[in-house]
Order: C-alpha cells, then structure tokens, then sequence
C-alpha cells in the first residue's frame, strides 16, 4: 500500500485557491463547489455537502432528520459517533446489537427497537464493510425513519454494486487524517433528496445571513484550500483502495489456515473497502485463553491491537455517566419520561461478547511494511496452533 501522495497536483489546487484571494465559499470560492460536486458524481449521488467533519455532518444529518428533544435515534454499538451525534441535537440513542461475524448493525434486531419517538436511524459500515443497507432502509422506511448512513471507513465501497452512502437518505463521510482520503479533516454529506441537501447546507454555509439569524443553524462549513487538497486525492482514492485491499489480502493470508481466527466479512455482494483489517478471535475453539493470543501478539511485535475500545457505545463515560447537555439532558429530559436505565448491562449481547476478541489492524501502510506485519501474525498464529 503506497502511503499518501501530495505532489504538484494538490499543490496547484491549493495555489489557485491562494491567487483567487477567495479562501471561503462565503466570499465567492469555487473549490468547495467543484469538490461536492465530484464527491457526489463518483459516488452516484445527486447532491454533496461539505462540512469541516464528518462529526458535523452526523450532528447536521441528525437535525435535518426533524430529531430533537424527547426523541429517538436508532444506532448500531460498535462505534460511539452515531450516538454522539444523537446527543448533540439532544436526542436520545437506542443500540440495536449487531451480527457478530460482520460488526455491522443486525436487520433483524431494529423493529423491536422502533416506537413512536423514533425519528432517524444511523448505520455504521464499520471497518469499510458495508451492513446489510437494503434490508435496513426497507425496514426503516416501511416505518417512515430518516436512514443516515455512516460511512467514515466506507469511501468508495459498494454493496450490490451501488455505492454506500447513497441506499438511506444522506450519507456521511470523513476525511479525518487517518481515513482513506485523509485532508487533515473534512466531511461530505451526500443525498439524493433536495429537502435535505437544503436542510444541510444550512449548517455548511454560515449560521447567519446578513447578520441575521433565521434559525438554529451550526457553522460547519470547509475551507477553500481543504476542498483543493480534496479535488486531487479523490482522483487518487481508487488507488488507495486497491492498495488497501491489497494489504488485507496479506494479513489475511497470515491467518489463512488459523481455526482461531475468523475474518470481518460479509456476504459476496458487500465490497470491503479496509479503512482497517478485522478479525474475532474464537478460542473456546481450541482451548486457548485470550490472553495467551495477546501476549503473543506482543511478543511477537505484531503490532495489532485487541479489543477496539473493549466497550460498547453505551458503556463510554457520556453515555454510562450519563453526562450530556447537563441538567439531565438529553438522557433523563423531561420530555422522555419513565426511562430509568436504558442502558443496562445485556442491552446488546452479540456486542458484548464481541469486543473483547475483536482483532484490528491498519493497513494504511507501504506495502513492505504490511508484508512484515503479516509475517509477524503468522509467526503468532502458528505459535498457539
């Protein structure tokens, strides 16, 4: 996998943005236009908003979804951000638990889980695999919930050969440094829907017009020389990808014949697109405890990691501490009465049991170093087998 290039290509971008003196899509900048409208072509996509995270395009998404006090957001456990996002537009997260052999929000598991308050549903492609989108729009929609996709490890990846981000109603991406297009940071919201894409562009231009406040909008929007930098690497981000799934090819090579390990798919029709390589560790198969795998990993300097945060979403402190807004809000808000503990332990139990043995590797690497960090795993694996 080649690391990142900037050359002469992002370079001549950014130096139109500096010779136009305009530095802001506010004072007449074309970049950001240029970039939205790119993003949303390569990805099929009828409209692209920008924002300076993709945080801010949750948080928007969530807003433009009519989610507010006292109502319900559905969001998958395994990544905290949906439920963060929920909680800024003071609005409560409902987990629905997950398939334990793709990470990815389980279809079967979200009906039970909608009442009346529910406005919006957020979906993690985590690690770049896509969850099983059309099943989970179909349920949402026969219910008439928002679907916002959350495909920060997701660019560019398809699932039935349509681009994810584009099944639901708005998509989220980032380009926080260490994703597969990283600009230091950055986020697109992308939907087909001109109601929303009006609602979203509220908060990605400024919060108020002539000095004027119309509304309780959020002033999230990117900058002209970010948008430049944007332009050149999704010219590049096919090849990123193609390097990446290159990476994952040796990693999973490594553990290829490992009775223990069992790799992060999904069904034949969802292309992973590896923002990182996953795996579960299973081994009740065999006897071996975990941490007998953890320290040979480290023995071994393999240099990958067990457990992600070894906590479901709603274990973080914001939420298990139940911090927020303060005053209660948004999880003990008076207009969402008679909830008690919402949270308790078993919630979601295919997610609890997972993170514990939840491998993660980042295959962002030179090819020569991926190949190392493969024989290393391999020389792990075949140490306990």
């Amino acid at each position: 996998m080649p690391t990142r290039v900037f050359d002469d290509r992002d370079l001549g971008l950014v130096r139109e943005v500096l010779q136009s003196g305009h530095l802001s899509i506010l004072d007449g900048g074309q970049l950001t236009p240029r970039f939205q409208k790119a993003f949303a072509e390569a990805h099929g996509a009828k409209h692209g908003v920008a924002m300076n995270c993709a945080m801010s395009v949750l948080h928007a998404s969530v807003i433009s979804a009519g989610a507010g006090a006292g109502d319900e957001v559905i969001c998958d456990p395994v990544c905290v951000f949906g439920a963060m996002a929920t909680m800024y537009a003071n609005a409560i997260p409902v987990f629905v638990d997950v398939n334990p052999v793709t990470w990815n929000m389980d279809p079967d598991a979200i009906e039970a889980r909608i009442t009346e308050r529910t406005k919006a549903l957020i979906v993690t492609h985590v690690c770049g695999l896509p969850a099983e989108i059309d099943r989970i729009v179909e349920v949402a929609h026969r219910h008439g919930i928002v679907v916002i996709e959350d495909c920060a490890h997701a660019l560019l990846t398809r699932y039935k050969g349509k681009c994810v981000g584009t099944w639901g109603d708005i998509g989220s991406f980032s380009f926080q440094a260490s994703k597969q297009m990283g600009l230091g940071d950055g986020g697109m919201a992308l939907t087909d829907n001109d109601e929303l894409a009006g609602k979203l562009n509220l908060h990605a231009g400024a919060p108020t017009f002539m000095s004027v406040a119309y509304g309780m909008h959020y002033n999230y929007r990117m900058s002209e020389p970010v948008a430049a930098i944007g332009i050149a690497q999704l010219e590049r981000l096919p090849g990123y990808i193609e390097g990446l799934r290159r990476a994952a090819a040796m990693l999973d090579a490594a553990v290829a014949d490992c009775e223990f390990i069992d790799l992060q798919r999904g069904p034949a029709e969802a292309e992973h697109s590896f923002h990182l390589w996953g795996a579960t560790f299973h081994g009740e198969r065999i006897g071996l405890p975990r941490d007998d795998f953890a320290r040979v990993l480290e023995e071994e300097q393999v240099g990958i990691g067990m457990g992600y945060t070894n906590m479901p979403a709603y274990r973080h402190p914001l939420i298990a501490e139940r911090l927020g807004a303060g005053r209660g809000c948004p999880l003990d808000c008076p207009l969402y009465e008679g909830t008690g503990n919402q949270y308790p332990d078993g919630l979601c139990p295919k997610v609890e049991a997972l993170f514990p043995n939840i491998i993660l590797g980042y295959p962002f690497q030179p090819d020569d170093a991926v190949a190392a960090q493969a024989d290393r795993l391999r020389r792990a694996v075949e140490r306990l087998a």
